[in-house]
């Protein structure tokens, strides 16, 4: 062996390394392959959402959230319709109040994306989620509709809107509100709000046995009233027939 082969050897079995990696890696299944993944996480440009942030970003907010895989076919092709939506809500004058928040949740990105998922239940993928996002996001549904964006646009117009719940109380109507106000309750207010509402019964009863004291007193008195004229009556009557019978 020559010095000069000696030396091109390890340089040779490098090469052939790194280009069985490249070769691995191209020769996956389109789509599949880690440089291609990353290229669709990259172009996510809604708001990315894992298990460590997600009560953080959407405490208080009305969310659209997508849920995906980036070698999800059908995921892909409403990429650029759920871009489009984000850039949408981004723009100052179409989130005035900074409370919609458009989300997007890799699955596939272990562990915080893949403990979301499981966090939610996801079975099949794409799936979008929309909603209040109050405490933790129970009270979120899923939407069914198209995948365009015109079709999410609107949508979220009609849908991401303040809505009566333990979370959001101002937007709950007086009837609704009292009902709404046990739920946001923790435990001792709750027992402290039954101790006044069994106080309020004890209450009501005294009151309205006394009314009915008051009522029976009146009841009597009329009744009494009654037959006294009822008494007056038949005399007066029989008295009558009397003068009658004497006159005949």
């Amino acid at each position: 062996m020559t010095r000069s082969t000696f030396f091109l050897t390890p340089l040779l079995l490098l090469f052939a390394s790194i280009l069985h990696g490249v070769l691995s890696f191209t020769n996956e299944p389109p789509g599949r392959d880690p440089i291609s993944i990353d290229k669709v996480r990259a172009a996510e440009r809604a708001v990315s959402l894992t298990s460590d942030n997600f009560d953080e970003l959407t405490k208080g907010k009305l969310v659209f959230i997508k849920f995906f895989s980036p070698h999800c076919p059908h995921c892909k092709e409403m990429g650029n319709a759920w871009n489009e939506l984000a850039d949408y809500y981004q723009q100052p004058d179409n989130n005035k109040n900074e409370d919609i928040l458009i989300g997007s949740i890799d699955c596939t990105n272990s562990p915080a994306g893949k403990a979301l998922c499981a966090r939610f239940k996801i079975m099949g993928l794409p799936t979008i989620l929309y909603g209040d996002a109050n405490f933790g996001g129970v009270y979120l549904e899923e939407y069914r509709g198209d995948k365009t964006f015109a079709d999410f646009q609107q949508f979220a117009s009609k849908e991401l809107v303040p809505k009566c719940n333990a979370g959001n109380l101002d937007a709950c109507a007086a009837d609704e509100r009292v009902e709404i106000e046990y739920i946001a309750m923790g435990y001792r207010e709750l027992e402290a709000k039954i101790k006044q509402v069994e106080q309020k019964e004890k209450e009501t009863k005294v009151f309205y046995a006394d009314e009915f004291g008051k009522l029976q007193d009146k009841y009597n008195e009329h009744l009494a009233e009654k037959t006294s004229y009822v008494t007056r009556v038949k005399d007066d009557v029989r008295m009558i027939k009397e003068v009658i019978a004497l006159k005949g």
